[in-house]
């Protein structure tokens, strides 16, 4: 009964603390009640809709226009990628539609990315132009003053639409690929110093740009020295390059980037005016909204081990709660040996199978109900490492483990100690146990979403609601290869072939088992991101991968740069996996609960292929 209290308490502290958390990033978003802000719906001209959020200064008003940007997100992301900008700028006086492009988060339609990248179609935009238009249509908007701004593949975005709007008077593009296309107005081209996607003579010193191929696309014949303004804002041909010393996935939330986005829309929007809203570029606030964001998304999965402990203690459930087999234990040797070959073999499978992602003709064929492009990649990878994995298993139960005597209720398979049985009953609790967990998260961050229009996430989508029946039905497509990767590797062998001894506390256990589980599951996708970032850290001119010839074009770099955001995402995971097998002595609920987060995270926020 104290433990129950216990777990009672902690359970009620977790929601107190995604409560205010939710309600401090939506302080922090509407900038404490100076900005309005509203989900928008728009139709794009094929039809689709365009999911947009409105940032409006409440002092925009028809007898008060203001200046308006169009932000646009980078590929595989959504409009919430981009709130740093809309958040800084709305709260200095400008409003900002902010919207998920045709196959992206919110918005319906595909993402038809070789018509776009292409450029065999100069009219079409991913439904970025509908944004642009809607914004000239609002009666509190200064026509007259119209900017955009994208990161990535939005970069790319905001130069098909300036071209088509030649009454934009200022772009920034950031992180992003330069057109070249004539007449633009006013461009900031913001440039990551470790730049994933480098281009063919687009080498970068720090001192200057003296690219041909680059100034000329700026429109410029002269070398130009980084954070420089040259040109005439008001003829249009002002010329600004940015140099951040970051890369490209994390320019969105770099100060200096949002810092000279804000002041660039100073110098063109409001012709270099520093009005009654205006606020220093270096005051800025959106990162404790992404702070707060984090800080909903963390809890809520931790808010499952009280709930859990709470379920597990009702006769119901109770049964799930097996004990914990502990009769074989992988000796140290035998542990680094498995743990060394499982990290490695996962990292000689992971480029080569994520990035067939980009290999649409064939993926599409192949795979025609599988939409969501990074979550086939990361399946591909799935399966093949489960295979490796599931084989050498078998091996090594046949041979070692038959010999000494293992049974599968030693490797937390069966729930009979002497055969292979399983106990369907406890099975069946088990997997309406793992329902109710994930039911439980997707409730909290529904709520959220739903009042104060809040998704738990650090800058890039996590948790959010289906809004599709495409992207519910992409959650059960995706959760059964993911499901199968965490009982094989994340179950029978981290917790079978590999399991490990107990040490001197419960929590002493828990904590050494997950910090070693860790080292067998990411070992090898460390190395990769090491191998690709540390020599460019110190100094060499380059990524590593292409100095070893590996570089296997944008695919490659946009899987090392993901590694990014995986290896801390799989991190906490595993500290998850690690505990649900700690608390039922069995490897499936948290193979179920685990697979169905991943499968969660992809199946909402990747972008939808044709």
């Amino acid at each position: 009964m104290v433990e129950k209290r216990r777990n009672i308490r902690l359970l009620v502290l977790c929601l107190a603390v995604i409560i205010f958390a939710v309600m401090m990033s939506y302080a922090i978003e509407c900038d404490f009640g100076k900005v309005a802000i509203k989900q928008v719906k728009l139709v794009d001209e094929s039809g689709a809709d365009i999911a947009g959020i409105l940032f409006r200064p409440k002092a925009a008003t028809p007898e008060n226009k203001m200046p308006a940007i169009l932000n646009l997100h980078g590929l595989f992301n959504d409009k919430r990628a981009q709130d740093s900008f809309s958040i800084e700028l709305a709260r200095r006086g400008f409003v900002v539609l902010a919207i998920d492009t045709l196959g992206h988060g919110d918005s319906g339609g595909t993402a038809q990315l070789e018509r776009f990248m292409s450029g065999s179609d100069p009219s079409y935009s991913m439904g970025a132009n509908t944004g642009y238009l809607y914004l000239k249509s609002l009666p509190f908007v200064d026509i007259e003053n119209l900017g955009i701004i994208g990161h990535s593949m939005g970069g790319i975005e905001s130069q098909v639409v300036a071209a088509l709007n030649p009454d934009h008077k200022a772009i920034n593009p950031h992180a992003s690929m330069l057109l070249g296309i004539p007449g633009l107005h006013n461009i900031l081209y913001t440039v990551a110093r470790f730049e994933e996607f480098f281009r063919e003579g687009e080498v970068r010193t720090e001192t200057m740009v003296d690219n041909p191929m680059l100034l000329g696309k700026l429109g410029l014949d002269d070398p130009i020295q980084w954070d420089t303004t040259y040109g005439d804002f008001s003829e249009g041909t002002a010329r600004r390059v940015p140099y951040v010393n970051i890369s490209h996935h994390f320019l969105t939330i770099t100060n200096k980037a949002v810092a000279e986005t804000v002041d660039w829309m100073r110098l063109t929007l409001k012709n270099g005016r520093k009005d009654s809203y205006w606020i220093d570029p270096s005051e800025q606030i959106f990162g404790w909204k992404n702070l707060f964001n984090l800080i909903a998304f963390i809890v809520t999965m931790l808010s499952l081990i009280p709930l859990t402990n709470i379920l597990l203690e009702t006769q119901f459930f109770s049964p799930v709660a097996q004990p914990r087999p502990e009769r074989y234990v992988a000796s140290t040797r035998s542990w680094w040996v498995y743990a060394t070959v499982n990290a490695l073999i996962g990292a000689v499978l992971f480029l080569p199978l994520t990035s067939q992602v980009f290999q649409y003709d064939k993926v599409n064929a192949a795979l025609p109900f599988m939409k969501v492009q990074m979550a086939n990649g990361l399946t591909l990878w799935y399966l093949a490492a489960a295979a490796v994995c599931g084989l050498l298993f078998l091996i090594w139960y046949r041979s070692s483990a038959k010999k000494a005597g293992v049974t599968m209720f030693d490797l937390g398979i069966s729930y009979d100690r002497t055969t292979s049985g399983m106990d369907w009953s406890v099975f069946g609790k088990t997997l309406l146990l793992g329902g109710i967990c994930f039911l439980w998260m997707y409730t909290l961050e529904g709520i959220a979403q739903w009042a104060l229009g809040q998704e738990f996430r650090f800058v890039w989508p996590f948790m959010r609601q289906f809004s599709s029946p495409l992207r519910f039905a992409s959650f059960w497509i995706y959760l059964i290869p993911a499901l199968v990767f965490f009982l094989v590797n994340g179950g029978l062998f981290l917790f079978g072939q590999a399991r490990q001894r107990e040490y001197a506390t419960p929590r002493r256990t828990l904590l050494i088992w997950w910090l070693k589980n860790c080292y067998a599951c990411l070992f090898g996708l460390v190395l990769i991101w090491v191998v690709q970032y540390l020599p460019w850290f110190l100094g060499m001119s380059g990524p590593g991968l292409p100095a070893l010839g590996l570089s296997g074009g944008d695919s490659i770099m946009m899987w090392t740069l993901w590694l990014q955001v995986l290896i801390p995402e799989f991190v906490f995971l595993l500290f998850l996996l690690t505990w649900f097998y700690r608390r039922t002595g069995k490897v499936y609920l948290g193979a179920i609960v685990v697979s169905s987060l991943v499968s969660w995270f992809l199946s909402v926020g990747g972008a939808l292929a044709p």
